[in-house]
């Protein structure tokens, strides 16, 4: 991440509206920066949020808002919660480590035992 999308994602988390519309952050927080907009979204810091919005002859819209994810925020957040999101997310990764570590802890102390 570069230090202008680290300015940006600062920028959208402070920000005082949850949703931010396609001119508050590109235009005004990003200045008119499409492409750093663009890299924070595909990183997971920033999602789109589609709405739809009633238009000309009973038609709808789309507009995609912006909002920072929990990955956003977490980035400028203490070392204890970004730990606890990592283990969050990769539960799956850890509870086979934890299940792997004790049968090679079980199997060695039986070896151990079988062998002397």
């Amino acid at each position: 991440m570069t230090k202008k999308e680290k300015t940006i994602l600062k920028k959208a988390t402070e920000h005082p509206h949850g949703l931010l519309s396609p001119v508050d952050l590109i235009n005004v927080i990003a200045e008119r920066d499409k492409r750093s907009v663009e890299n924070l979204v595909s990183l997971g810091y920033i999602e789109e949020v589609p709405r739809e919005h009633p238009g000309l002859n009973g038609g709808y819209y789309t507009i995609n808002f912006y909002r920072v994810t929990e990955k956003g925020l977490l980035m400028f957040s203490s070392l204890c919660k970004r730990i606890w999101f990592t283990v969050k997310n990769d539960i799956r990764t850890v509870i086979v480590s934890i299940i792997t570590a004790l049968i090679t802890t079980i199997i060695a102390i039986f070896l151990e035992k079988t062998l002397r």
